[in-house]
């Protein structure tokens, strides 16, 4: 017991804080300052929910984050985290055969504790009630650090990882949120020139603080990107010799990735307000080869090449740099599928830049063959789903917009990738922005489809029409006119929202382990639906499980619009 107490003294002592024993109540006898975030306010009946993981839980779900999110942003040496584990819980043995039980909300924890919580929500799929539990016991603390307290690059770590456990918990607005005042802490304390770097003075807090910036940067465009919504720095305001992460291969290129993303998004941003807006195919064409190039200059450690040749990924050292070269080659293809997207918004646009169009219809066929093999070969996709989703969602969507729009080019090239992605969208969790994003899609498209041809099942599933309303309230129900469409589809801030038309379900019912098989049959009718209307259901019905339109329809074929389907386009905006 005595050696056992001397460990915490001497813990304690280098966490800058008083011994066992030197004070009278509970948090004066752990010797806790007054303004410490050790201490545990008098109100607060709840143990802090560290006390519930012993140690080497808590060292595994430090390496597992390190190997699933560590490895793309370099914000903290997970090894000096590990070594704090050590620490704390040999305080923690101490102070718990005191009967003592204070919060730990130090600096140092906060980083384990937001570490934790990320590698929980990643081990079980978006959601943790350990991680949300965790999360509460800090979220105040946090949030005046970033909103309240004087800027200090040592919080960044904490608050950029704070915005990764959001998204990875599918909250990406929040995700953005929180980024977008991380990338506003970054700019008040000027490291996003030289001049403010040099001001620290140790090399390795020096080196954190450029990482951080970096990661806010690439992260807070990224966000912006996914939903929507405006970044927060431009390319302008940052000081061109501000030095590159470059012992970070990844980080690099994704920096540079970044840069083209925001030219990409302001060519998109032409598509959106008047989509028969004449298409700017050179500065199209000038944007692909930008991109082209730029795949060409990533380093060659997080660059793919054949990946139908390379051989089955295994865990071995070199496992972390396949995995960056799946992202880095995903991306690649992403931000030339949202290039070239617009193009498929109507059958009249689709024949006058054909090539582009079956450019884009090959990259999202080439990215569902992907994932597809990743999900046969490998356990990455099953382990971070919400990651590789986004990359999914949008290649679907092209394949059913080309298909739609020009079917007799399309719609047999299209069909079998077409369905090899639904088949990956079955274990799509309910609570995924994800799902709700689909969900708003189906919807969407079932709302138009009796003005088309197409009518509903009368014995609709219930759960999915639960599922339908979920998501309408989890949008609240955004009704959204085409002349508000932002750039990359997303619906603008001008949206007005209106009133669910059903009662709120249950949430369990909408939640259903089943989400994501009544996705797949949802979409898969829809889709024999619109080809049925043009003529190319491979079965006798329409799909909604109607009957065959009538003839007085006009189809749509190669080159030849229809204004019944040509608006399906706007149903799709969230997918991109």
């Amino acid at each position: 017991m005595a050696f056992s107490l001397d460990v915490a003294n001497t813990t304690i002592h280098n966490m800058g804080y008083k011994g066992i024993g030197d004070g009278d109540d509970q948090s004066t006898a752990l010797g806790v300052p007054e303004d410490s975030p050790f201490r545990m306010a008098p109100h607060e009946g709840q143990v802090d929910p560290l006390w519930d993981f012993g140690r080497d839980e808590m060292i595994r779900l430090c390496r597992l984050h390190e190997e699933e999110v560590g490895i793309m942003y370099p914000v903290m040496k997970i090894q000096s985290v590990i070594e704090h584990v050590r620490h704390l819980t040999a305080y923690m043995e101490s102070a718990r055969k005191q009967g003592l039980t204070p919060s730990l909300n130090d600096e140092k924890t906060l980083q384990l504790k937001i570490v934790m919580s990320c590698a929980l929500v990643v081990e079980e799929h978006g959601h943790s009630e350990k991680a949300c539990k965790l999360i509460d016991s800090m979220e105040a603390v946090l949030n005046r650090k970033l909103m309240v307290e004087p800027v200090d690059f040592v919080s960044l770590p904490a608050l950029l990882l704070l915005a990764g456990y959001r998204f990875l918990a599918n909250e990406e607005i929040l995700a953005w949120r929180v980024m977008g005042q991380v990338t506003r802490l970054c700019l008040e304390m000027g490291i996003h020139r030289t001049t403010g770097i040099a001001k620290i003075q140790n090399e390795e807090d020096r080196k954190n603080a450029l990482n951080s910036f970096w990661s806010a940067y690439v992260l807070d465009r990224r966000w912006a990107f996914n939903t929507g919504l405006p970044f927060v720095v431009t390319d302008e305001e940052i000081d061109p010799d501000l030095p590159m992460p470059e012992e970070h291969p990844y980080l690099v290129a994704m920096i540079t990735y970044s840069r083209l993303g925001a030219k990409v998004w302001r060519q998109v941003a032409h598509f959106g307000p008047v989509l028969a807006r004449e298409l700017r195919y050179e500065d199209m064409e000038q944007l692909d080869q930008e991109i082209l190039q730029w795949y060409e200059h990533v380093p060659e450690e997080v660059k793919l090449r054949n990946w139908d040749k390379e051989k089955q990924m295994t865990t071995t050292p070199s496992y972390n740099l396949q995995r960056l070269r799946v992202w880095t080659y995903l991306r690649y293809n992403q931000i030339r599928i949202w290039l070239y997207t617009p193009i498929l918004h109507s059958a009249t646009s689709i024949m006058s830049h054909f090539v582009q169009a079956q450019r884009v219809v090959d990259l999202a066929k080439d990215t569902i063959r992907y994932l597809s093999h990743l999900n046969s070969t490998t356990n990455l996709y099953r382990k971070i789903q919400v990651f590789y989703h986004q990359f999914l969602t949008s290649a679907i969507s092209v394949l059913f917009l080309a298909s739609v729009h020009a079917p007799v080019r399309f719609s047999p090239i299209c069909r079998e990738e077409f369905y090899m992605g639904l088949e990956l969208v079955k274990d799509l969790s309910a609570k995924s922005w994800v799902s709700q994003r689909l969900w708003r899609t189906i919807s969407s498209l079932k709302e138009v489809a009796p003005s088309i041809g197409l009518r509903n099942q009368p014995d609709e599933d219930a759960h999915s029409s639960a599922a339908l309303t979920m998501a309408g309230l989890a949008s609240g129900r955004m009704s959204t006119s085409p002349a508000t469409i932002a750039p990359f589809g997303r619906s603008s801030l001008s949206t007005t929202p209106t009133i669910p038309q059903h009662q709120a379900p249950n949430m369990e019912t909408a939640q259903s382990p089943n989400n994501g098989v009544r996705i797949q049959n949802e979409m898969s009718r829809i889709f024999e639906g619109y080809m049925g209307l043009n003529g190319f259901a491979s079965g006798g019905e329409d799909g909604f499980g109607g009957q065959q339109p009538s003839t007085s329809l006009p189809p749509t074929t190669a080159g030849v619009s229809n204004p019944y389907v040509d608006n399906v386009f706007f149903h799709f905006r969230e997918m991109f």
